[in-house]
């Protein structure tokens, strides 16, 4: 009996750190310097440390947008949230690298304007079902390139599909979603829509409007 409270005991000690070896990690996608200024985007993704804050929605998760992003000024040494305490899903920028050049130098993401940075984010628990995931509106916010002025574009309820910047870089047409139905989910049965966003220095004045086809 002595032997086989020994043997279990010795089980009991050698197994316990194998299973406590799991450790949760922060995660964050590569950074993206704003033009040659001093400012750096450091993007957070959607990991198992803050997955928790998000709730638990009928959708799920998409593991590879952020959480949120920082910019950093390196001649400042400071670093700030663009999000701060509002809780967000942002959709990760497109790859910042061209690989079809021969000097394969990095190339700043669409989403990086000559005075604007273009975001599409969920931030509102659209269906109400205590969870903020992908069954929610997704909306275009911009904010000035060192990371200010932060704001929503698009009418709250739309969920935007896509967004095309004009080649003058003074407009953006954004294809959105309408919940025609009714029944909070965005899919079959729900009206496409586009809306004119015109761009202005000032983010306070830029228009938003519907585009009557």
């Amino acid at each position: 009996m002595k032997q086989l409270a020994a043997i279990l005991f010795l089980i009991t000690s050698f197994s316990t750190p194998i299973f406590a070896q799991k450790k949760e990690e922060i995660n964050f996608s590569d950074p993206l310097q704003v033009d040659s200024s001093a400012y750096f985007l450091i993007p957070r993704l959607v990991d198992d440390v803050n997955k928790d804050a998000y709730g638990k929605g009928k959708g799920y998760l998409p593991w590879g947008n952020y959480n949120e992003i920082f910019f950093y000024n390196a001649a400042t040494k400071q670093t700030r949230k663009l999000f701060d305490k509002q809780l967000a899903l942002i959709q990760p920028f497109s790859s910042g690298r061209n690989y079809y050049e021969n000097h394969k130098e990095p190339v700043l993401p669409p989403n990086i304007l000559p005075n604007h940075i273009v975001y599409i984010a969920r931030t509102d628990n659209f269906n109400g079902d205590n969870g903020l995931d992908n069954e929610d509106p997704q909306y275009l916010y911009i904010s000035t390139k060192t990371g200010d002025n932060l704001r929503q574009v698009t009418p709250k309820g739309l969920n935007v599909i896509s967004w095309t910047l004009s080649k003058d870089k003074k407009m953006i047409l954004v294809k959105v979603q309408h919940d025609k139905n009714g029944n909070k989910k965005f899919g079959n049965g729900d009206d496409e829509l586009y809306y004119r966003v015109d761009l202005q220095d000032e983010i306070s004045n830029i228009q938003c409007e519907q585009v009557n086809m």
